[in-house]
């Protein structure tokens, strides 16, 4: 994980993918955390206070995954 994101950023970024796998509206996120995903090319904006998950961001939580498994 990348030392400046937080298990909170982490988690908003997952919200961000259910929410495109599943092909609904993204989730409404706190400007901090948007502005820190999108700062970082995770995530990018759509429209007014919405936002995407990019590639990568997926590869980020991939990555985060596999570090989890690893731990355990």
């Amino acid at each position: 994980m990348d030392a400046n994101l937080t298990a909170d950023d982490l988690d908003w970024l997952r919200k961000l993918k259910a929410a495109a796998d599943a092909k609904r509206d993204p989730p409404s996120i706190p400007m901090n955390i948007a502005a820190k995903l999108g700062a970082f090319g995770l995530a990018r904006p759509t429209g007014p206070g919405l936002f995407t998950i990019t590639s990568k961001g997926l590869e980020a939580l991939l990555d985060q995954d596999m570090r989890d498994a690893e731990d355990r």
